[in-house]
């Protein structure tokens, strides 16, 4: 149970010290008193523009990937009409012109 104490003891003056160095010595500048590093701030921004930018283009990309995957299924029945037309069979797509 001491050691607990003793280990509990030491987090809080590490983070005393750490507030103290951070609040009045200004090791970690902080403009508008929200107790955030600016460094923090700047870097959190980034990484939320950074976040929609990545999700912006993963949209796209799947919708890219869906007109991809159709057209495959339309070269799929093409293939299958050009084994018709190999083997002499009439088209299967559009009818004739009627004639005169």
């Amino acid at each position: 149970m001491k050691l607990f104490f003793i280990i509990l003891l030491a987090v809080a003056v590490a983070a005393v010290v750490v507030w103290v160095g951070t609040k009045y010595f200004g090791l970690a500048p902080d403009k508008d008193k929200d107790g955030i590093p600016d460094k923090v701030e700047d870097a959190a921004e980034k990484v939320k523009a950074t976040t929609k930018t990545v999700k912006r283009r993963a949209k796209r990309v799947k919708e890219e990937v869906k007109d991809v995957v159709e057209e495959i299924k339309d070269v799929i029945d093409q293939t299958k009409d050009i084994k018709g037309a190999v083997q002499g069979k009439p088209r299967r797509g559009r009818k004739p012109k009627a004639k005169k």
